[in-house]
């Protein structure tokens, strides 16, 4: 019979999943900064790093059915906190994957200029940096987090307008296929921020799940 977890024990499962997190949006996003052979080199690592992630979120998904039935009142913040945390890596996953089978095409396709290219590159960053907020939620103040949560949702704004601006505005017009990929890019990163936040604040939520509400 499996022993059932300690609410406690799910602390460990939601740290590893916003690392696994983590890693397979690196390895996404180093494929798309890079070019050529290196691109194609990076995908392998992008998909193994997305299947680590999917292992990990099962297992959390399992633990938290293990708790949810023996855990007294108390543990429903962290409870609560794991579930939801899943959920969005969840949806990260299933993003990082529409990613990589563009990155994929890319070298079959026309190139995305510099700039835009450029800027799609830098919000895989914001989205990647803002997962390591997430992950290290739990140790930071509340206020820190928040104004790290902030400042990537108002460059992640930035870099979306910029891009808008470069692929319908700039002189030198930009190949529909280039264009649909790099909006579409900005549009899953978009998403994949906006996760990754989500998953900031309920890190703080399990973190805090012993303390009396504010």
């Amino acid at each position: 019979m499996t022993p059932r977890q300690e609410p406690g024990g799910l602390s460990g499962h939601l740290a590893e999943v916003i690392e696994r997190s983590r890693i397979a949006l690196e390895h996404v996003t180093e494929a798309w900064c890079d070019s050529g052979p290196s691109a194609a080199e990076a995908l392998p690592a992008a998909e193994k790093a997305l299947y680590a992630l999917r292992q990990a979120i099962d297992d959390q998904a399992l633990a938290i059915e293990e708790t949810r039935d023996a855990s007294p009142a108390a543990a429903v913040r962290t409870i609560l906190a794991a579930a939801q945390v899943n959920a969005d890596a969840e949806c990260i996953e299933g993003l990082a994957r529409r990613l990589v089978e563009i990155a994929g095409s890319r070298p079959a396709r026309p190139a995305i200029p510099a700039a835009p290219h450029a800027v799609v590159s830098r919000m895989g960053r914001v989205c990647v940096d803002m997962i390591v907020t997430a992950g290290i939620a739990g140790t930071s103040s509340r206020a820190d987090t928040k104004a790290r949560i902030e400042a990537a949702d108002a460059e992640v704004r930035r870099l979306r307008r910029r891009l808008y601006h470069l692929l319908l505005h700039e002189p030198a017009p930009v190949d529909v296929d280039a264009a649909l990929d790099a909006s579409l890019a900005c549009r899953y990163y978009t998403h994949c921020t906006e996760l990754a936040l989500s998953m900031a604040r309920h890190a703080i939520l399990g973190a805090h799940s012993g303390q009396a509400r504010q």
